[in-house]
């Protein structure tokens, strides 16, 4: 029962790259990496992502903001084979994130702020497993004893690899508007479109235990598709009730997701495999979760901010609609982080930033497909303003990841993670 309940884990092998929560992200903007607490900012084009009410902050005129970050990622998989419970077989993807872009525009004239943006607002980037993964084995030896019902075998995967890459992208258009001198308000929305991959190979021994024991050679390849697209709203409100003090409250809706596969190829799917989500024209949904975020800040001297933040993200309202493409065991998730800005200069304004992020899995959702696993994020950097209208940022960070251990079928796997980032960003104003 053990094997054959791994064949149907390739019903939902849609495991994320790197999320802030499950498949969700919040680094969408070089700035973020300066300060985690960009929530209630109200300074830079990038508040479009962070607090969209706190945009009527900005001088009038137009303003831009756009930039890259690089994401150096470490993912390891340690398990103990069935075939030799006595040694230690470790998978690793390594495989970095080079081109994750964000561009901003805001225009802003008396009581109000338009603006629009493009960013990655999930997914992130590729996985490569060159050794493939230990799930593999697992699922050749379930599919080859559903094949032949009545016979014991088991299969080792000689040589193999799976890549696997996730990536949203978004674009966003709304407006602010000044209420008074305490209020500002903002009303947006957001398309979003999905694309994963799946590229797949392996070389199997299959070993048959009868009368008279004997292998037989086995090689399979998966490549697959999936794409879909949504729409989100988001509201924001801001507020300055005494002076130095800024509050600030966001929230986005559900993006509804339904991803429909497209098979170039599948050698898994022999007769008798249930249809699974690798199934050519599969649907299945997993949503973006609704989420609620804020911050507030108060800024004790002219030099010196301090802010916090939270991202209380609805996990478990997407995974109840979501069918078989979100596992209910996941809880509902909360990011929560301190950030201090210091003005050295008139010029050089410094960022340090903590966020505790907890994503919301356990040992019931860990496993070789997906395992998000909650993390300390420590992250600064350095805002320089090379004229009155044009200024540059470079920040980065590291992520240090729990590990984790699964359960039932992958209870013998130990998960782990490393995430160091970085990026350049420009913004620049026409006043």
């Amino acid at each position: 029962m053990k094997i054959l309940y791994v064949v149907l884990l390739v019903a939902i092998f849609t495991g994320s790259v790197i999320g802030g929560n499950i498949d969700y992200l919040t680094n969408r903007s070089v700035n973020y990496f300066r300060n985690f607490a960009r929530n209630v900012a109200i300074e830079g084009a990038d508040l479009v992502s962070y607090n969209p009410a706190g945009l009527v902050f900005l001088e009038e005129g137009f303003h831009i903001s756009f930039g890259n970050e690089f994401l150096l990622k470490d993912y390891s998989i340690d398990a103990v084979p069935f075939w030799d419970t006595t040694s230690v077989e470790t998978y690793r993807s390594t495989e970095p994130t080079l081109f994750y872009p964000d561009f901003y525009a805001v225009f802003r004239t008396g009581d109000w702020a338009v603006f629009g943006a493009f960013t990655v607002p999930a997914g992130g980037g590729t996985l490569d497993y060159k050794d493939g993964i230990y799930a593999m084995s697992l699922i050749e030896t379930g599919l080859e004893q559903m094949m032949h019902p009545g016979t014991i075998c088991f299969a080792i995967m000689d040589s193999g690899y799976i890549k696997a890459s996730s990536r949203y992208l978004a674009g966003t258009a709304g407006a602010s508007y000044e209420v008074n001198d305490v209020i500002s308000l903002s009303l947006a929305g957001r398309y979003t479109t999905a694309k994963k991959t799946y590229d797949g190979q392996g070389d199997f021994t299959v070993t048959w235990i009868d009368t008279t024991t004997h292998q037989s050679q086995v090689s399979r390849t998966l490549d697959v598709e999936k794409t879909a697209s949504g729409f989100n709203g988001i509201i924001s409100v801001n507020a300055v009730p005494v002076e130095n003090l800024n509050i600030a409250l966001k929230y986005e809706t559900r993006t509804n997701l339904e991803f429909e596969t497209s098979v170039t190829e599948n050698s898994w799917a022999a007769f008798g495999l249930p249809d699974s989500s690798f199934t050519d024209g599969y649907k299945q949904r997993r949503d973006l979760p609704a989420i609620i975020s804020g911050g507030i800040s108060y800024r004790f001297s002219p030099e010196f901010l301090l802010s916090t933040t939270f991202n209380y993200y609805m996990v478990e309202d997407a995974a109840e609609d979501s069918l078989d493409g979100l596992d209910d065991d996941y809880k509902n998730g909360l990011d929560i982080g301190i950030g201090i800005d210091y003005q050295f200069t008139p010029r050089l304004l410094g960022g340090l930033a903590y966020l505790r992020s907890d994503l919301g899995g356990s040992e019931d959702t860990y496993s070789d497909f997906e395992y998000n696993l909650d993390c300390h994020c420590i992250g600064g950097g350095l805002r320089y303003a090379v004229t009155e209208n044009m200024a540059l940022t470079l920040a980065g960070g590291h992520n240090i990841y729990d590990e984790g251990k699964g359960t039932d079928t992958f209870e013998d796997c130990t998960y782990n993670k490393s995430l160091w980032y970085f990026g350049l960003g420009a913004e620049i104003s026409f006043r």
